[in-house]
C-alpha cells in the first residue's frame, strides 16, 4: 500500500531537556488519545523529554498501537476518515543512547508495523510490541552518509529515517534479536499528570487473578512498588473506592490510582496522589504483592 507523508510526528529524546516530574511535563498518553480519536487527519508533532524516565516509550508504543487499531476501525467515524487514516504514517522517535563505552552509542533501528514507523535506540523497548514488528533495520553507525564515527548530536539526524522515502542504506536485522519481556514481571509503566500509576504485566489476566486471589472477601492488598507498600483497594473501576483511598483496577493493564474527596484544592489532590504515595517510584519500578 502506498503510504503518504508523515502525518503523526512524535519524538521521544532525553535532550529535550525538561523535569522528570510528571506533574511538570506534558501527559503523552492524553495528548496522544486525543490526536487518533478526536482529529485523525490532524498534521501533529509533539515532543516528549525522557530524561530519567525513558522506559514510558513502552507504554507509548502499546497505546499507539491500540490507538491505531481502534482508529481504523471505529464506530463513529466517516468510512472517507477511516480511508484516509489507514493511508497516513504515524512515526515515532525514541532516543537514549548514553556514551558509557568506546563506541559512539548503540544503533538506531527502524521497526515498522502497518503504517506505524519507530526510530529508536533501545532494542529492549521494543521489547511488550516485539510480535506486532513486522520489519527491523538498523543504521550503520560507521557507514552511512549521514554522519561521521564521531558525531555527538546524531539523534538530530535520526528522525529523517521516519520518512518512509529516507533513501538510506539500512542493515536488515531478525526481528529475534529484540529481548522477550520476562513471562512473569510486573512493573510500574507511565505516571500520568494526576500522579496516577498505569502499570504493565505481559498476563495481565493472570496477574490479576493472582491480585484478586491475594484481596480475598475483604477486596485489599498491601502492594509493593519499588520499596514502598501501601494498602490498595481492589475494585471494577474508580467508582469502587472509598473517597481518599488507593485503589487498583483492570483497565487493559491494570490501574492504580487515589480517589479524589470532595472539596480538596488542585494541590492536594496532587501531593496525595498515588505517586507520592509510593515515594514518586520510577517508572521502571517492579511491582508484587506483600506475602
Amino acid at each position: 500500500m502506498a503510504y503518504s507523508f508523515l502525518r503523526r510526528f512524535y519524538l521521544f529524546s532525553d535532550t529535550y531537556g525538561r523535569s522528570k516530574n510528571p506533574f511538570l511535563q506534558d501527559d503523552a498518553d492524553a495528548l496522544i488519545s486525543t490526536d487518533f480519536r478526536s482529529t485523525p487527519l490532524e498534521t501533529v508533532r509533539r515532543e516528549f523529554d525522557i530524561y530519567g524516565r525513558e522506559i514510558i516509550t513502552e507504554h507509548v508504543l502499546r497505546l499507539i498501537l491500540t490507538l491505531n487499531n481502534n482508529t481504523k476501525n471505529s464506530p463513529y467515524l466517516p468510512k472517507a476518515v477511516k480511508d484516509e487514516f489507514a493511508n497516513t504514517i504515524t512515526g515515532v522517535f525514541i532516543n537514549s543512547a548514553p556514551r558509557t563505552t568506546r563506541e559512539n552509542g548503540g544503533h538506531f533501528y527502524l521497526a515498522t508495523i502497518d503504517n506505524i514507523r519507530i526510530v529508536t535506540t533501545t532494542l529492549s523497548g521494543l521489547s511488550t510490541i516485539k510480535d506486532k514488528i513486522q520489519t527491523l533495520q538498523h543504521l550503520d553507525n560507521d557507514k552511512n552518509i549521514i554522519y561521521g564515527n564521531t558525531e555527538q548530536f546524531r539523534s538530530s539526524y535520526m528522525p529523517y529515517l521516519l520518512h518512509p522515502d529516507h533513501g538510506i542504506d539500512l542493515v536488515n536485522d531478525s526481528i529475534d534479536i529484540i529481548p522477550d519481556f520476562p513471562e512473569d514481571e510486573w512493573e510500574l509503566s507511565y505516571v500520568d499528570r494526576f500522579g496516577n500509576m498505569m502499570t504493565y504485566t505481559k498476563n495481565t489476566t493472570k496477574k490479576w487473578e493472582e491480585v484478586m486471589k491475594a484481596a480475598g472477601s475483604n477486596k485489599t492488598i498491601k502492594l509493593i512498588v519499588g520499596n514502598v507498600s501501601q494498602t490498595v483497594q481492589i475494585g471494577s473501576s474508580l467508582a469502587d473506592a472509598d473517597p481518599g483511598a488507593l485503589v487498583m483496577y483492570k483497565n487493559n493493564d491494570i490501574d492504580l490510582v487515589r480517589k479524589w474527596m470532595p472539596d480538596e484544592d488542585s494541590y492536594t489532590r496532587l501531593y496525595r496522589s498515588a505517586y507520592l504515595q509510593f515515594s514518586k517510584a520510577d517508572v521502571g519500578a517492579k511491582i508484587k504483592i506483600a506475602d
